[in-house]
């Protein structure tokens, strides 16, 4: 019986069903959620942060009437196609030098199909991020973690199939991030991956490569001429426009040696977002949306994403 797996947190949530979404990016994404539009990617020393974001994502669901037979048995099983996802995650960061940052990040997800929802807690990823160059107009920084599997295996609330929620692997990451100033002006790189061990049932779930671009212009606030490990808190109020590229790559699920020819894929989205900082609160919103779509076999495709996040500083 062919079976729709999920696998959330620093996460990756991957669903394996006949023209659904067959791996959705979900958690790891979170290592480039945080709003890092003004170029600054630790904090100050003793300083803490909290942030939580929600990511709401379209799924474009061909109606075919699927199903796929059980077994050798020639009874059709319905199967239920998602229609959207909401991701969302708790983060918390702490500045043990105003070079080194060490964060926490848990998921949660919420599968959304035309017969119902189903939902669950994702794996744990802990991060260390270390500026490894710091000049007034340049930033380069790098991260390195493991996803921690807290997430559980368990049945699916909405049909005949299986859901994983966690991939039950501890798990190692490797990201990079670099900005460059130009008064107003900050373009801001970054690249992450997780490479996905072995987990339930002897299954390898996808390893994960996200990439992301943005330019960002500062309409209003500090600009991007102040030392970037104070972030300018003088002004009360700093807001930026921002536009770019996301990329999201997944790699095919392992069931032992066999590889599911209808999972994996490559989606690059066109991004635009703004961020609203007041004192030590920040805001920040991203619309996304698909451009270019390489699906691995039968799969329905990416829509239009949606990302709200609020952080605070302390």
């Amino acid at each position: 019986m062919k079976k729709n797996l999920l696998a959330v947190s620093a996460l990756l949530l991957s669903i394996n069903n006949l023209l659904a979404q067959c791996a959705c990016c979900a958690g790891a994404g979170s290592a480039l959620n945080s709003d890092n539009s003004n170029g600054v990617f630790t904090l100050n020393k003793k300083q803490f942060s909290i942030e939580a974001i929600g990511d709401y994502r379209t799924i474009m669901v061909e109606e075919t009437g699927g199903h796929h037979e059980s077994g050798g048995d020639s009874t059709a099983v319905e199967e239920t196609p998602l229609t959207s996802i909401f991701l969302s995650s708790i983060g918390l960061k702490y500045g043990v030098t105003k070079r080194i940052t060490l964060s926490a990040i848990l998921p949660y997800a919420i599968l959304n199909t035309s017969k119902g929802s189903d939902n669950g807690l994702g794996d744990l990823m802990f991060t260390g991020t270390f500026n490894v160059v710091q000049k007034n107009t340049f930033n380069l920084a790098l991260s390195l973690g493991v996803e921690f599997p807290t997430g559980v295996e368990k049945g699916s609330a909405f049909d005949e199939t299986t859901v994983v929620v966690g991939s039950g692997s501890f798990d190692p990451i490797l990201s990079i991030a670099a900005s460059k100033r130009w008064n107003k002006l900050t373009l801001i790189g970054s690249a992450f991956h997780r490479q996905t061990t072995v987990g339930f049932e002897n299954t390898t779930y996808s390893s994960v490569s996200l990439q992301n671009l943005m330019l960002s212009y500062t309409i209003k606030g500090h600009g991007n001429s102040c030392e970037a490990d104070s972030v300018c808190l003088k002004h009360k109020i700093n807001w930026n426009i921002n536009g770019g590229y996301y990329g999201e790559w997944l790699g095919s699920i392992k069931e032992g040696d066999e590889v599911d020819p209808n999972s994996g894929y490559y989606v690059g989205f066109a991004t635009l977002g703004t961020s609203l900082s007041i004192k030590n609160w920040s805001i920040p919103l991203t619309f996304s949306y698909p451009l270019i779509q390489q699906m691995n076999g039968q799969q329905n495709m990416a829509g239009a994403r949606v990302r709200l996040g609020i952080s605070k500083k302390f």
